[in-house]
């Protein structure tokens, strides 16, 4: 990648299309970034979402959960020792719990539940996906989804940004997950569940795997300000001297 004086990419143009992007997906792949993230979370289709990772921190449980218990933990710990140091410690487990109970009940446990009605829905849809990431040396993972059938000059149908998959193994609640390849290949096919004009998002599966989104940009989006601005830093290095569509 071609990159300006402040490290940032340098200005480029290109349009968004299957051939540019899975290009630009596979000579992301070949950049030394972290190392791919394994997934350890239980399948959505056999359990319910409460016992997903990903879903329990979009919720808020992952965060409410261990704070209930900490708070029980330090207060039993005040109630037999009197420890004066103990009550700093409730607070701050107070606190904690407190913010998860409002993620909660402000539309975290409605998202949640929202992805996984999405991951198990009817109706699979076959599409074929580049893997890029904004920034490519291991920022913001995007999909970019194609119609499983048609060229190399065809345009994404939508982008997903996905949520970072989670650690391999606990950490302290509000540590975020550092940036790190997904384990799937640069381009290929995937499953689209539970897409719909009400609910665009949808969920895809690769290789058997649901990777959860965050954000959605349809057609319009690509085709406004923030998707031109997004198609240069992707294809900076594209090469392919074609102008970004308006």
């Amino acid at each position: 990648m071609s990159y300006d004086g402040g490290g940032n990419l340098a200005p480029g143009s290109g349009a968004l299309t299957y051939a540019t992007l899975t290009d630009e997906a596979r000579r992301q792949a070949a950049l030394p970034r972290p190392k791919a993230r394994g997934r350890r979370e239980a399948d959505v289709r056999t359990v319910p979402w409460w016992r997903v990772r990903t879903l329990r921190g979009i919720s808020g449980l992952s965060v409410l959960v261990p704070a209930v218990i900490y708070a029980v933990v330090v207060l039993a710990i005040y109630a037999l020792t009197g420890v004066p140091q103990a009550l700093a410690l409730l607070v701050f487990a107070a606190g904690l719990a407190l913010f998860g109970a409002y993620r909660l009940s402000s539309g975290g446990a409605v998202t949640a539940r929202a992805l996984a009605r999405a991951a198990g829905a009817p109706g699979p849809v076959a599409k074929r996906y580049a893997l890029v990431y904004d920034p490519p040396w291991g920022g913001t993972a995007l999909l970019a989804l194609f119609p499983a059938d048609g060229g190399d000059q065809v345009h994404p149908e939508a982008v997903l940004e996905l949520r970072p998959l989670p650690l391999p193994q606990p950490w302290f609640p509000g540590m975020r997950a550092l940036p790190a390849d997904l384990p799937v290949e640069p381009a290929g096919r995937l499953e689209l569940r539970g897409r719909t004009e009400e609910a665009p998002l949808g969920v895809p599966w690769i290789d058997g795997h649901a990777y959860w989104p965050k954000r959605f940009f349809g057609p319009g989006d690509l085709r406004g300000a923030e998707g031109r601005a997004l198609a240069e830093r992707l294809l900076a290095d594209a090469g392919d001297g074609e102008a970004v569509e308006s």
